[in-house]
């Protein structure tokens, strides 16, 4: 369960939270926090799922969003105030935790049951995908880093316009791999075996609109290793 939570964050499970002592005042920083959605019964993450951030006068005061196929929301920028959480989905029993002010980045585990009823989150439906004619990859570029593992290439993805996400992989529906953070050139490992390997790149544009998340994506480019 553990092994996608960020670095360095404090985790927190429900029912049962551990509630850490408040920083000194002086601690005062914007924090995140990434809420988890996971099936108490099995485990796994609820995707889809309602979270909502806010206070008791208004529970979605710091945004209202739906959790990713990882059952993970984030919420940004957070100054050092007291917060209530509200997590609901389709099928399952509502929760709300009220979190005392954050005064360092945490992520916060809920663990629904099954069934209905319980508080309720009324975030936007999922994010939307449009097809975007003017952005593309006008160049993509594959090459070995001197140094590096053999498997270890570096992938150079040039776009149309303005992205902040990329993601590479030999799977054309990209079902082995996550979006990450854009960067010029990023490291990327191939698959075992010997003799050309085809990789897909694709990049987007994320933007949040009034609460919800309004994707711009690239048409996917195909490239061969080594190039013919």
């Amino acid at each position: 369960m553990t092994d996608y939570l960020p670095k360095g964050a404090r985790v927190l499970l429900l029912p049962l939270l551990l509630l850490a002592q408040a920083l000194p005042a002086a601690a005062l920083e914007p924090a995140w926090l990434e809420v988890h959605v996971l099936n108490r019964q099995d485990g796994r993450p609820v995707s889809d799922a309602s979270v909502c951030l806010g206070t008791s006068a208004r529970p979605d005061q710091f945004g209202a969003y739906r959790s990713d196929k990882r059952g993970t929301v984030r919420f940004d920028e957070l100054s050092a105030n007291p917060l209530l959480v509200t997590v609901s989905g389709d099928g399952y029993q509502g929760r709300r935790q009220a979190l005392e002010p954050l005064y360092e980045n945490r992520v916060l585990v809920v663990k629904l049951v099954t069934g209905g009823g319980g508080p309720s989150c009324a975030a936007p439906s999922s994010a939307t995908a449009e097809s975007a004619p003017g952005l593309s990859l006008q160049a993509v570029r594959i090459r070995h880093s001197a140094g590096a593992p053999a498997a270890t290439v570096l992938v150079s993805a040039r776009a149309s316009g303005p992205v902040n996400q990329i993601r590479v992989s030999e799977q054309q529906d990209f079902s082995d791999t996550d979006w990450q953070a854009y960067k010029p050139t990023i490291a990327y490992t191939l698959s075992a075996g010997e003799g050309p390997k085809r990789l897909y790149v694709q990049v987007r544009r994320v933007a949040q609109v009034q609460g919800a998340s309004i994707q711009i994506q690239s048409p996917v480019r195909q490239v061969t290793y080594p190039h013919n």
